[in-house]
């Protein structure tokens, strides 16, 4: 469990520094810290697979889910890397859209099997 509250942590640390650095790229400012927001992204791909992988290995976790963060820290990063080349000019806001859902997808997945996790592990020392 002390691993997925690390990652956890990291998780919500590094969405939120993202998502602000994100904000701040689509106004079209300070776009030379490009690499600094993929390092992020990066972190927190790999901290909400940490997640998945911490709460699979944890009896009683969910194959699904954990295959789920993988999912979509895939994808995260595959639109993340690659999102200049997709949709180019005054389209390319759906792939900003995308990449904004895919985050807030990632922090609410996060989320939801750390909470999952607690309350499983509650009852079971509970009981």
């Amino acid at each position: 469990m002390k691993v997925m509250t690390i990652a956890v942590m990291v998780l919500r640390i590094t969405v939120l520094v993202a998502l602000v650095m994100g904000i701040i790229f689509w106004t079209g400012n300070l776009e030379n810290l490009q690499p600094v927001h993929m390092l992020i992204g990066i972190i927190v791909v790999l901290s909400l697979w940490v997640i998945g992988l911490a709460q699979g290995f944890i009896k009683g976790g969910s194959f699904g889910l954990a295959v789920a963060t993988f999912i979509v820290g895939l994808l995260l990063a595959i639109v993340g890397l690659y999102q200049k080349n997709w949709l180019p000019g005054s389209a390319h806001w759906v792939i900003q859209v995308i990449h904004l859902l895919l985050g807030l997808s990632a922090i609410s997945l996060g989320e939801m099997i750390y909470a999952r996790t607690r309350q499983r592990l509650k009852t079971t020392v509970g009981a």
